[in-house]
């Protein structure tokens, strides 16, 4: 991610990223609007820009791999407005030591407003809209308490399910 784009994150700018496409797959350009007024992209024991970055690169990772069911000849416009992660940030003494830790329990589901628009490659909508997302309960996820940090390649693993549930509910394929 370049200087310039972590600096607009950190101000809270509207960015645009691009060219999340992969092969034979629809583009897909995601917008993060104003995203120091998410309701909660907060990172526990660790680096907030870093967090921030790494949990908006594998939501953009997320789209596009779910792209990859559309068209290659079409584009999907993404601008988030809203997110809130799975958990709470909780204070914890761990071994004498008070620490920041991201506590996922079975009613902490995660949240997402966004607005997208579907168009082919001479700009025509093919949709559009604006959806409210919020995560459910999976089996397995009743109770679990674990830091983000160490959640390692797991990162956004309550979030996925609600954005890929989303996308088939959104983008029918016939």
């Amino acid at each position: 991610m370049s200087k310039v784009i972590a600096f607009a994150m950190a101000a809270g700018l509207m960015l645009p990223i691009t060219g999340l496409s992969a092969a034979n797959a629809a583009d897909v350009k995601v917008t993060w609007e104003e995203p120091s007024k998410y309701v909660d992209v907060q990172a526990a024991d660790g680096s907030q820009k870093r967090f921030q970055e790494n949990v908006f690169a594998r939501f953009e990772e997320i789209f596009a791999e779910l792209a990859s069911e559309l068209p290659s000849d079409q584009t999907l416009h993404i601008t988030v407005t809203n997110v809130d992660l799975a958990g709470a940030i909780e204070y914890h003494d761990i071994n004498g030591v008070p620490r920041e830790l991201r506590i996922v329990r079975g009613h902490d589901f995660p949240m997402m407003q966004l607005s997208y628009k579907l168009v082919d490659s001479d700009g025509e909508v093919i949709q559009e809209g604006e959806s409210r997302m919020r995560g459910r309960e999976l089996p397995g996820q009743s109770r679990l308490s674990t830091p983000s940090s160490s959640r390692g390649g797991n990162l956004l693993e309550y979030e996925k399910p609600m954005v890929t549930e989303w996308f088939k509910n959104e983008f029918k394929q016939d």
